[in-house]
């Protein structure tokens, strides 16, 4: 694995957000110390956050999950210059910071659109409620605030938005010298391959017959940006993919035919009949509705915004709803609901399977499990433990990570700890006849080191203990 240094992908992108952005002036900087694998980008007015996200997004190389306390790989890649040459690797970079900043002059602007919510004898520097400019919900906060988000969620993307639409209006187009009816094909629909993303397809809608295609092409899709992509195609050596792609998608009719090639005229519907795509309209959706993202994953529930406002703290928040379970509430209310049996228990093994996943056990065919309470260990392989670890999660147990493996706390209290099984596989014990001069049941026998067992075994003492405890009379 090739790493690319901070300092040189700060320089690239630098370069790709002048390229982008001709005519803003941006500040890249590397953090210092423990930050030193951090990107700091600073501009004034031009394009949005989401615009320069969109850029520098795909030259981070770990995110942190604050969930788990640990750092992700995002996979990307990135084609930097070192020394007049071309490096491809992962970037060291685990966090891009982007400061948007505000010119006087927007603010001025902002600041007459929430005078003409407000009142023109409105003070900003008292608390409002939340109101709706131009169609931007604004939350209930200090008035200068609800200024400054009107400048960034309003003002700013008008006024970049205008010369952005003048500058990609194309030139009039020339008269045809054999005008025809043009074939309905999936509009906006749009397949690109660079070195950074490789062979990718956006535009796609649901129900635009694209998704079977796609598949078929060995695409698949991007949840989290929401596109489809081929795996295996970063960098220079995957742009031969790309004419696979696009004959994939001319060959079912997505997309026109490359200027000179030839094709075979489409049927012409009949006077009075609408088009055969225009039927399409009223299908049900296909299977490529399932391949798109579903709300925004928060715990166990999956949100998406409504839009509506409501008291919270000193001010408003948008209101969530849940499409699994369908609650409503704030983003952070989320945190003390419980979703759907299904989802929680989804949740719970996408955790263990995660933490399997990290560097202290990464790659082991089978683990060692032990438990507080037994007194000698449990071989388990990954399926078991990763249903054993769910089991534990989805009880409320939290992890810590200490000494090469993985420790399971209730309380503060050890309940389990889990590592790599050593190279010799551990022996099976041989349950006893009976326990505590109490026979073992036959269910437990088979598995004498099993969760079940280990809670019989828990009962018998306390029983034994409360016994103990009723003859001496304390």
């Amino acid at each position: 694995m090739t790493y690319v240094d901070t300092k040189h992908v700060a320089a690239e992108l630098k370069r790709r957000l002048n390229a982008a952005f001709p005519g803003v002036k941006f500040s890249v900087r590397t953090g210092k110390g423990t930050g030193s694998a951090g990107i700091d980008v600073s501009w004034t007015d031009g394009p949005t956050d989401g615009d320069v996200a969109a850029i520098a997004r795909p030259m981070q190389g770990s995110t942190w999950n604050g969930y788990d306390e640990r750092y992700e790989n995002t996979g990307n890649e990135v084609t930097v210059t070192v020394g007049g040459g071309y490096v491809t690797g992962k970037p060291l970079v685990n966090h891009i910071g982007l400061h948007h900043e505000v010119s006087d002059e927007v603010r001025a602007e902002a600041l007459v659109l929430w005078k003409g919510v407000n009142g023109e004898d409105a003070d900003i520097q008292v608390q409002n409620g939340g109101f709706t400019c131009e169609g931007e919900f604004i939350a209930g906060t200090w008035g200068g605030n609800q200024v400054l988000d009107i400048a960034r969620k309003v003002v700013l993307p008008r006024r970049w938005k205008a010369p952005q639409e003048a500058a990609a209006t194309p030139a009039p187009a020339p008269e045809p010298t054999a005008p025809a009816e043009a074939a309905p094909t999936a509009s906006g629909l749009v397949a690109t391959h660079t070195e950074e993303e490789g062979v990718v397809v956006r535009g796609t809608r649901r129900g635009d017959g694209s998704a079977p295609v796609l598949r078929g092409a060995e695409l698949k899709w991007h949840r989290k940006e929401g596109y489809w992509y081929l795996p295996g195609t970063r960098g220079e050596a995957g742009a031969s993919r790309l004419d696979d792609v696009l004959a994939a998608l001319r060959a079912a009719g997505l997309l026109p035919a490359p200027t000179g090639v030839l094709e075979a005229a489409p049927d012409v519907a009949p006077a009075g009949e609408s088009p055969a795509v225009e039927e399409a309209a009223d299908e049900e959706p296909t299977e490529a509705a399932s391949e798109e993202p579903r709300g925004l994953e928060y715990g166990p529930h999956r949100v998406t915004n409504t839009g509506e406002g409501q008291s919270h703290g000193a001010g408003t928040a948008y209101v969530f709803r849940c499409l699994a379970c369908g609650q409503r509430a704030p983003l952070v209310g989320f945190d003390g609901l419980k979703c759907t049996a299904e989802a929680e228990a989804a949740h719970a093994r996408a955790r263990a399977d995660r933490l399997l996943d990290d560097v202290t056990l990464r790659g082991a065919d089978a683990y060692v499990m032990t438990y507080a309470l037994a007194k000698k260990p449990v071989q388990r392989t990954r399926d078991e433990a990763v249903e054993e670890l769910a089991r534990l999660l989805a009880l409320g147990a939290t992890h810590r990570w200490c000494a090469g493996e993985l420790r399971l706390l209730h309380h503060d209290y050890r309940v389990a700890s889990v590592k790599q099984a050593p190279g010799e596989p551990l022996a099976a014990r041989t349950a006893p006849q009976a326990y505590r001069c109490v026979p073992v049941p036959e269910e437990f026998a088979a598995d004498w080191d099993g969760a079940a067992c280990i809670a019989w075994r828990d009962g018998v003492d306390a029983a034994l203990t409360y016994a103990v405890l009723a003859q001496s009379g304390s």
